[in-house]
């Protein structure tokens, strides 16, 4: 599932991926120290994806195939364009 922001978050609408969220979430997190991720047991339906930040703030995320299936595709190209 692809959520938008709102315009009176952002100047223009545009999707939030799975990856923008995550790094959005490493980059505001990143310096109150340690960030722990975990993932349970993939199922038909999909996955939860948590990552914990030293802070006490924990980011979760449902990951379902279809998510799974366009993050991958994304990550994928960042490896690509990287090489």
């Amino acid at each position: 599932m692809t959520r938008w922001l709102r315009p009176s978050i952002c100047t223009r609408s545009m999707p939030m991926t799975l990856i923008a969220d995550l790094e959005e979430f490493v980059r505001d997190h990143r310096q109150h120290g340690g960030l722990t991720g975990d993932a349970t047991e993939p199922t038909p339906n999909g996955y939860r994806l948590t990552v914990a930040c030293a802070c006490g703030v924990v980011f979760e995320r449902w990951v379902g195939p279809l998510d799974a299936d366009a993050d991958l595709i994304n990550w994928a190209s960042l490896n690509s364009d990287a090489a």
